[in-house]
């Protein structure tokens, strides 16, 4: 019998071929194409819901089948999106809640009209958005990151202009020194410049985008004159003069997502165009139900593979005990390797601060940003979990369910993730 350390080594070896292998087994090769042909009709997530086969699909490729049957749910965390720390995914202790909503975002597009003066002599309003989440300090540009979103503001009662903002290590080099670690200052610099290359006839000077006081992005509306390119009033063509206005019920401003430039592009947060609609995330989709799926039948031969599996995929993302401690899948793997006992009965709030204390200072969270480091914590579970259990019979289900998280932890870890 091939031990769980074994199973385990033979399929992160080569991982790449492995999950080439599992996208080839007819079942699955034959639910990809189907999803991959489909997706792209989908609009609205009622569209999604009502073909069942995609909608099983996208469920399946986040871990939440057991969730499938909760459609007024599942409408919240896609409707709402992952952009705002209040939306529903992130009110929420799961993680896969959020990763399904960016996904599959059917959130409505964000928008902002200005105002007309309240009374003679008061100036009018301009259309100011900003975005929903606080930009990171430095943001990560490199290799195939990119962030995509297109501008639109109507200027006056008839004419829209826009401009697609492209952010990658392309659009980017020049602008800023070192494309890892893209300070949000030089962000605001590059969507200026290309707001600005549109020219007087495009959005130049007719919208400012800078950081906040709470560190968003903002877009706000700007008032514009031009005498033409003669630069003597009157004229018409080029050398027409162009009056626009900052604020008035007429000047609006709409941010929406595009795709990115290449399907082998990775979307990054600067709190627009990072939540692309179901089609632009195809590849994401895919790629998440094909290692969801080799973890699901590696786990239906020996629970500990899957155990070890799902936790390589998941330990870049930790930087908390309690996000282990709200994972039951994620506790097995901790409990096994620090040494303790699983937890008995529903914890008080001072039993979990203790556990959580106990598993932080036995394991170096900051230490799975390097994946050979990762490698090794599992390996080290997987060789205590084959001298620990008969690997053939260990259950597995009860592990991987949303509804299997005890309840009072649940609520813990929801009040922790709104505290954070």
């Amino acid at each position: 019998m091939t031990d769980t350390l074994t199973r385990y080594r033979l399929i992160v070896q080569d991982l790449p071929n492995s999950l080439k292998r599992k996208a080839a087994e007819p079942t699955v090769s034959r639910d990809t194409a189907y999803y991959e042909a489909n997706i792209g009709k989908v609009r609205t997530v009622d569209d999604l819901m009502a073909d069942r086969r995609l909608y099983t699909y996208a469920m399946k490729a986040y871990g939440l089948e057991d969730m499938t049957y909760a459609k007024a749910f599942m409408r919240k965390v896609m409707t709402e999106g992952a952009g705002s720390r209040t939306s529903f995914a992130n009110r929420l202790s799961d993680d896969r809640y959020v990763a399904i909503a960016r996904a599959f975002n059917f959130a409505t597009a964000l928008s902002a009209a200005g105002t007309d003066p309240e009374s003679f002599g008061k100036a009018a309003v301009p259309a100011r958005l900003s975005a929903r989440t606080e930009l990171a300090e430095t943001t990560d540009f490199s290799g195939s990151r990119e962030a995509r979103f297109v501008i639109e503001s109507r200027i006056d009662a008839t004419t829209v202009k826009s401009v697609t903002i492209t952010l990658n290590a392309k659009t980017l080099t020049g602008t800023s020194s070192d494309l890892k670690k893209v300070t949000r200052d030089e962000i605001a610099q590059a969507i200026n410049a290309q707001i600005s290359a549109t020219g007087d006839t495009g959005l130049k000077d007719k919208v400012q985008v800078g950081i906040g006081v709470n560190k968003t992005l903002f877009f706000e509306t700007k008032a514009f004159q031009s005498l033409g390119a003669d630069e003597v009033p009157g004229g018409t063509g080029r050398n027409a003069d162009i009056t626009v206005y900052a604020g008035g019920k007429n000047r609006t401003i709409a941010i929406r997502n595009v795709a990115l430039t290449e399907a082998d592009r990775t979307a990054v947060n600067v709190g627009f165009g990072t939540d692309l609609g179901p089609e632009a995330s195809a590849k994401i989709v895919t790629a998440a139900y094909l290692r969801q799926t080799l973890e699901d039948d590696a786990g239906s031969e020996d629970t500990g593979v899957r155990l070890a599996l799902y936790f390589a995929r998941m330990a870049p993302t930790l930087s908390s005990a309690y996000q282990i401690l709200g994972d039951r899948a994620l506790s097995k793997v901790a409990n096994t390797v620090v040494g303790l006992p699983p937890a008995s009965g529903a914890p008080t709030k001072g039993a979990l601060a203790a556990r959580a204390k106990l598993i932080a200072a036995k394991i170096d969270f900051a230490s799975f940003s390097d994946p050979k480091k990762v490698d090794a914590f599992v390996q080290r579970f997987a060789a205590i979990w084959d001298a620990q259990n008969d690997t053939q019979t260990a259950p597995v289900l009860a592990l991987f369910s949303s509804r299997g998280i005890d309840a009072e932890l649940l609520g813990q870890m929801q009040t922790t993730r709104r505290g954070r």
